[in-house]
């Protein structure tokens, strides 16, 4: 069981379900559940970011977010073209799991691992495909204006519960040695 259990959370961490649910039930004695990997299954829509409101170029709205841990996410970034806009967040970046970044119309998908700025030279929107990582706030915000308060926030809670059961052994299992 614990073999199954680390199998599986070593497929999702590199993006990969090589265990199928027949596997796995083999592996649990027949209680498998499904593998679903959060970049793909069950994301959550985040509210679009919008830089540049309003007629102001140094205002972007939402500045404030909170995610959990463990769930996958898709986040569309807008820029309107009354600035050139160079987003920067590295700290969150190093703490997520991409999945892909969509662009442009028709559609490209870019899949990388990191990656250093998202720069809009005139407008334009992108979307990030994405699993929340390590808990923690990151700050963001476009390179030259964070200076001028065009700073938000990124809040990675940890997950609500982990699925994975302790194993029990001696009385926590229902041994009682000092009855004999």
């Amino acid at each position: 069981m614990l073999r199954a259990l680390i199998l599986a959370a070593f497929a999702l961490s590199v993006g990969q379900t090589g265990l199928t649910t027949a596997s796995l039930a083999a592996e649990t004695g027949g209680q498998a559940k499904m593998i679903l990997d959060p970049a793909v299954h069950g994301l959550t829509r985040l509210e679009p970011l919008q830089l540049g409101v309003d007629g102001d170029s140094s205002k972007m709205t939402p500045t404030e977010y909170t995610l959990k841990s463990g769930q996958g996410y898709r986040w569309k970034i807008k820029a309107s073209d009354l600035n050139e806009y160079a987003l920067v967040m590295p700290e969150f970046v190093r703490n997520i799991w991409i999945r892909k970044i969509e662009v442009g119309e028709p559609e490209v998908e870019i899949k990388a691992v990191t990656f250093d700025e998202l720069e809009f030279e005139d407008g334009g929107e992108v979307e990030l495909f994405f699993v929340a990582v390590r808990p923690g706030t990151y700050n963001f915000g476009p390179r030259g204006l964070m200076e001028r308060g065009m700073v938000g926030t990124i809040t990675v809670e940890g997950p609500d519960k982990l699925d994975i059961a302790p194993i029990r052994r001696g009385k926590a299992a229902g041994y009682d040695d000092d009855n004999e």
